[in-house]
């Protein structure tokens, strides 16, 4: 495998912890030296703190991962980032989830799912180019919804499953009228939700949407 990316997650989350408070300012804009981390240092960063950190076997460590992921995407205007790296990024994610049986790191892995499909959906899929992975994608989170739901009933994972994906549903199925995307973009946020509703049908979870798909 690739082992370019095998550096100190660690080192990388203390450095989301700072990059991230530098858009809490109130002014908003990056500095130089803060673009250039975002052009030079996105992939480098999101694989290593993913590959090292989400994807351990100790809860803690996996929750910190995916909580400077979550950072990292709020914190990154999507126009900065090249759209290949955003690709690559929710390929890695919905690729290789965490374990189901290391149900912390699994519910701190749909938060950082149902962010990146409310930050990311609207915006990517207002170019047709970007659909196929975008699917893939969606397929991908999909599945991993299907199996978080069907892992028991009475547990936060179903629990939180639950309240993040009927969250991503009654958000992206008005991404149109919202004007967070185009007539195309809308259209496919609109199937992406619609995806998602029927996991949640399939288990009888849709008491929480506000604007049944379809």
């Amino acid at each position: 495998g690739d082992l370019s990316f095998r550096v100190p997650a660690m080192s990388y989350i203390t450095k989301v912890y700072s990059y991230s408070q530098h858009f809490g300012t109130s002014t908003g804009m990056p500095a130089e030296n803060e673009t250039k981390l975002q052009e030079y240092e996105f992939h480098t960063m999101v694989t290593a703190i993913y590959n090292d950190a989400c994807l351990s076997p100790e809860d803690n460590v996996a929750k910190r991962g995916f909580e400077s992921l979550q950072g990292i995407v709020l914190s990154t205007t999507v126009e900065s980032i090249p759209v290949g790296k955003w690709l690559d990024f929710l390929d890695m994610v919905s690729s290789n989830s965490p374990s189901i049986s290391v149900q912390g790191a699994r519910i701190s892995s749909l938060g950082l799912i149902g962010r990146l499909f409310l930050t990311l959906m609207p915006e990517l899929s207002n170019e047709k180019d970007n659909w196929s992975q975008l699917e893939d994608f969606t397929i991908s989170s999909a599945s991993v919804v299907n199996e978080n739901l069907r892992a028991g009933r009475a547990t936060a994972l179903f629990e939180t499953t639950v309240e993040t994906i009927t969250n991503v549903v009654n958000v992206l199925s008005i991404a149109k009228q919202m004007s967070m995307a185009t007539v195309e973009g809308g259209s496919f946020c609109a199937w992406v939700s619609e995806t998602l509703f029927y996991e949640l049908e399939q288990v009888g979870a849709c008491g929480g949407i506000t604007n049944r798909p379809g």
